[in-house]
């Protein structure tokens, strides 16, 4: 997967699972964001969508989780977006 290849230090056991998020499921969670923000103070319909826009894909990607066994710490899970189309690790928002 084009997650473990980009990432160097991916530990033997290391658990990966992938969810593929469409063009119904991007409407969804942009539906839940705008929601949570709406919930939260924000009204400004611009400011709305533009912060609904950068934290949700506009495109199809797969959200994919790496946990892995973090010794005295506890399971450590690691988030990625990785784009349909191209393979690429999409940047962080935060």
């Amino acid at each position: 997967m084009i997650v473990i290849e980009h990432f160097a230090d991916i530990p033997p056991g290391t658990k990966c699972s992938a969810v593929f998020f469409d063009t119904e499921r991007i409407r969804r969670e942009k539906e839940f964001y705008a929601k949570l923000y709406s919930e939260n103070g924000v009204h400004d319909l611009a400011v709305l969508r533009a912060m609904v826009a950068a934290n949700v894909p506009d495109d199809p990607y797969w959200l994919v989780s790496l946990k892995s066994s973090g010794g005295a710490v506890g399971d450590v899970t690691r988030l990625h977006r990785v784009d349909d189309r191209t393979g690429t690790i999409l940047a962080d928002s935060a």
